[in-house]
């Protein structure tokens, strides 16, 4: 599958906001709920707005996962973006589930990795991922991210325990 990297934009609004509802209940078993809120159009509409926002101050940098034909089949973020002394962020992405096991991730991972190569001399990334989700594990790993911390017991989804591990990649 050919994918490309596209920065948010208010003219995704309603695509966006379908992929996400169409796989919420998927998004919940891997990540906490953004809440019964999120989900109604208008504070959906809200939440992108600050995003752009963000985007527009240098704050974020997020990009839907298109593939050939435009539907949107994921997201990858960049968030609390710091810029001095060097560059660093927080790392989120995620996919629908009828897109798994394609190597959309590792792909998008390695599209955005290469941007940030290109644009930063020295840069620091953190992602965070749960001890159940070894596929989020195997990608970032794959892309030479390495575990640190590992918070025993750190996420409660559906009633369930996880371990919450951080990752940091450098390209320094």
């Amino acid at each position: 599958m050919n994918i490309k990297l596209e920065p948010l934009s208010v003219e995704c609004t309603k695509k966006l906001f379908i992929f996400e509802k169409e796989n919420r209940t998927f998004f919940e078993t891997m990540v906490p709920s953004r809440g019964e809120d999120y989900y109604q159009y208008d504070r959906f509409l809200q939440s992108l707005n600050e995003l752009l926002v963000e985007q527009e101050r240098g704050e974020g940098n997020y990009f839907l996962i298109v593939n050939e034909v435009g539907v949107i089949v994921g997201r990858i973020n960049l968030f609390n973006v710091r810029k001095h002394p060097s560059f660093s962020a927080d790392l989120g992405y995620r996919v629908g589930k009828k897109y798994l096991r394609r190597g959309i991730a590792s792909i998008s991972l390695e599209l955005l990795l290469g941007k940030v190569i290109v644009e930063h001399k020295k840069a620091e990334i953190r992602a965070k991922t749960t001890s159940h989700n070894i596929g989020s594990q195997k990608i970032l790993e794959k892309h030479q991210f390495v575990r640190r911390v590992v918070k025993e017991k750190g996420v409660e989804l559906n009633g369930h325990l996880f371990d919450f591990l951080e990752y940091y990649w450098k390209n320094y």
